[in-house]
């Protein structure tokens, strides 16, 4: 048999572990309520508003490159330079590269602009030649599944209705 000292001292055990418990499962909510808050932005914008703007502003003039530095140096000195490397230079009219550029992104931008149509065009009639084979296939079927096929055909003119907005 146990004795009364050792009974009571098994409870106030107990009861220390289950005080311990309850303590610990407010800890641990507390340390999750100040993760939440320590990773949400939006507390620190509503609480330290002054702070976040210098802060982007730093950030901000960190990243933008600074501006380049352009040397002129003299002609002759270039001259020397280039016949002791043995340079050849070659000067294009700036014109000229200016009209390529304008037309190779004109050109891009309609030959991107084509194939999109010509997809959409090849979706279309796509769908069109399903629709066709499905109403084919549907001819020996009741006039109630003949019915279904007349709203699925419905189902899918929005989607081609939709082809044609886009372009």
């Amino acid at each position: 048999m146990a004795s009364q000292p050792e009974d009571k001292r098994a409870n106030e055990i107990r009861q220390a572990m289950h005080e311990i418990r309850c303590e610990l499962d407010d800890d641990v909510s507390q340390i999750k309520q100040s993760a939440s808050t320590l990773t949400d932005w939006q507390y620190y914008i509503r609480h330290y508003p002054w702070t976040c703007v210098g802060a982007a502003a730093a950030f901000g003039f960190m990243i933008v490159p600074r501006k380049l530095k352009v040397s002129n140096p003299y002609t002759d000195e270039l001259l020397k330079l280039a016949r002791k490397k043995r340079l050849v230079i070659n000067k294009e009219d700036d014109d000229d590269a200016d009209r390529a550029g304008v037309v190779k992104t004109a050109f891009t931008f309609l030959s991107g602009l084509a194939m999109r149509a010509a997809v959409a065009q090849v979706a279309q009639h796509a769908a069109s030649i399903l629709n066709q084979n499905q109403n084919q296939g549907s001819g020996s079927q009741s006039s109630a599944s003949a019915q279904a096929d007349t709203t699925d055909s419905a189902a899918t003119k929005p989607f081609e209705n939709h082809l044609d907005r886009r372009f």
